[in-house]
């Protein structure tokens, strides 16, 4: 993670801060004098903690000075994340942040009220605080999550794992007759007993992160402190104490180790993502179909052999492309269309668009993926006379200079298509290659084509992304819409982004709006573009009917 230290001011009303250089031991003393914290950080441009002071051996269980060197959202709980990495970007806007309220990566994941400030005049560095919160927050993790939330507090844990932090495991635990079991209590014992189930299972490992996935099944992500034998046996015997005598339920337990040494992170992360949707759906049956029970390394030395045929499938197009629109706010025209790939599959064949994709770049296959869908979506473009299209492309893509030449070549192709081709930049993985990644952006917009960020707020990159590249528009996750409506903290952090989107000059789209409520929030708090199903689902591009 990398603070926002070349975010480009605006003018207008913003204040305007000079580069603060290292402060002194006098200044960084004065800055965090009166701060009533447990814990005092500085942090450098790229987030790294440069000093560190206060209850670290109670919160962390190792001395103030083991914190130096490491990256500061590893002190975050993964789930709230986004929200530091937005008030650091904030704070190098500004050079001051207000208190924000976050959870700590500590056994307890304390409440915390997270503020800091910009010091000195010769590089960027900056002071913060974690302090006392007044009120607590809403607990998170809870049962009804589902994979998505919990899906990126695990690939966070996995990403700290494999960047040399604290090994991680997933347990995986299905309930055999619950459905039955439900069905024997009133509603109010059987939520009582989901919120035994789950508690129990938290229990087996206070500082990880359970979630319940639905239909009987539950995850825990922890390092390796629970025995998944024994939370099976807990979780049992639970059952019987709390269900009806006539029924017996089984509690099955599977642990994935979340590491594949020889492969990179990305499709690590990508297979876990695939385990964790093909459980939810089907349980171990899901896992065993999809060759994951063998833990993901396992899965992807079998999927390493399949690449070919993948890349065959590629080459084939064996996909199609739906498009949604995305309308301007003020009069709800539609100002382009987003290309989604839709695979070529039975409908019963378990296969949907998200783990097509998955199991595509879980192969090492996302620029192949990349071109195949970019030609696909230049040729509705081209039939479509007027539609604007945006179409998704990897951030390892950008970096990868085959692929850019390829995609160059098509689009030099089609040279009336500029104006009309609009590029979503994903956050597959971390861009190592940040030159070469900025010339493939350059090159886009120098032809005319506009680029956007997509999923701005949902993993790590996002920030870094807004710091490294001149772009055209900012997508915000979908999952800040949802909480804002509900929650005035995320309501505060998604009004914080679109501040910090419109201070780089890049126009805001909201996506997953769903409702008018929803529509007018984020209008209110400055989006000028959102995409949803309030304003169509996705389906043919228009000129392209029958087609």
């Amino acid at each position: 993670m990398t603070v926002s230290a070349a975010i480009r001011p605006v003018a207008g009303p913003r204040e305007s801060h000079p580069p603060p250089s290292r402060p002194d031991t006098r200044e960084r003393l004065l800055a965090f004098a009166f701060a009533a914290s447990d814990l005092l950080v500085e942090v450098d441009e790229s987030g790294t903690i440069t000093f560190a002071a206060g209850a670290f051996p109670s919160r962390f269980g190792h001395p103030a000075a083991q914190a130096i060197g490491m990256p500061v959202e590893r002190l975050i709980a993964p789930e709230d994340r986004a929200a530091m990495q937005a008030g650091l970007a904030h704070l190098a806007l500004r050079g001051r942040l207000r208190p924000v309220a976050l959870r700590l990566a500590d056994r307890e994941r304390s409440a915390c009220a997270f503020a800091g400030l910009a010091t000195g005049s010769e590089g960027l560095r900056f002071c913060l605080t974690f302090g006392p919160l007044p009120a607590p927050l809403p607990e998170t993790g809870q049962r009804g999550s589902g994979t998505e939330g919990f899906g990126r507090m695990v690939e966070a844990r996995l990403r700290d794992a494999a960047a040399g932090g604290a090994p991680a495991r997933l347990a995986l635990l299905e309930v055999e007759g619950l459905a039955e079991v439900s069905v024997m209590l009133g509603r109010e014992s059987r939520e009582a007993l989901l919120d035994r189930i789950s508690t129990t299972i938290a229990n087996a490992a206070p500082a990880g992160m359970q979630s319940e996935l639905g239909a009987g099944r539950w995850a825990l992500v922890h390092s390796g402190e629970a025995n998944v034998d024994a939370v099976c046996r807990a979780v049992e015997t639970l059952l019987r104490e709390r269900a009806p005598a006539s029924s017996a339920p089984r509690v099955h337990g599977t642990e994935l180790k979340l590491a594949a040494p020889g492969f990179s992170t990305v499709q690590q992360v990508r297979a876990l993502r695939l385990a964790l949707d093909r459980f939810a759906a089907a349980g171990r049956a899901g896992l065993e179909g999809a060759g994951l029970s063998r833990g993901l390394s396992g899965f992807l030395t079998t999927l390493a052999a399949q690449a070919e045929s993948l890349r065959g499938r590629l080459k084939r197009r064996g996909f199609r492309l739906a498009f949604q629109p995305i309308v301007t706010l003020k009069d709800r025209r539609p100002h382009h269309f987003e290309a989604l790939i839709r695979p070529h599959t039975a409908p019963d064949g378990g296969e949907t668009p998200q783990s097509f994709v998955t199991l595509i770049e879980a192969a090492g296959l996302s620029a192949e993926l990349d071109l195949a869908v970019a030609a696909a979506a230049t040729e509705s473009a081209l039939a479509a006379k007027a539609a604007t299209v945006a179409v998704n492309i990897s951030g390892m893509s950008l970096e990868d200079q085959a692929f850019r030449a390829s995609l160059e070549q098509t689009l030099d192709a089609a040279p009336e298509l500029k104006g009309r081709l609009l590029f979503e930049i994903t956050e597959t993985g971390d861009i190592v290659d940040a030159a070469t990644a900025r010339a493939t952006i350059d090159a886009l917009r120098a032809r005319g084509y506009a680029v956007c960020i997509d999923d701005f707020g949902a993993g790590a990159a996002s920030l870094r992304y807004l710091k490294l590249f001149d772009v055209d528009f900012v997508k915000i996750d979908g999952a800040y819409v949802r909480g804002a409506e509900a929650s005035a903290r995320d309501r505060e952090l998604l009004g914080q982004m679109v501040d910090l989107c419109r201070a780089v000059e890049a126009r805001v789209i909201a996506e997953q709006v769903e409702t008018e409520a929803q529509a007018s929030m984020v209008a209110g708090l400055g989006v000028e573009l959102a995409q949803g199903s309030l304003f169509g689902k996705p389906g043919h591009l228009p000129g392209l009917v029958g087609r």
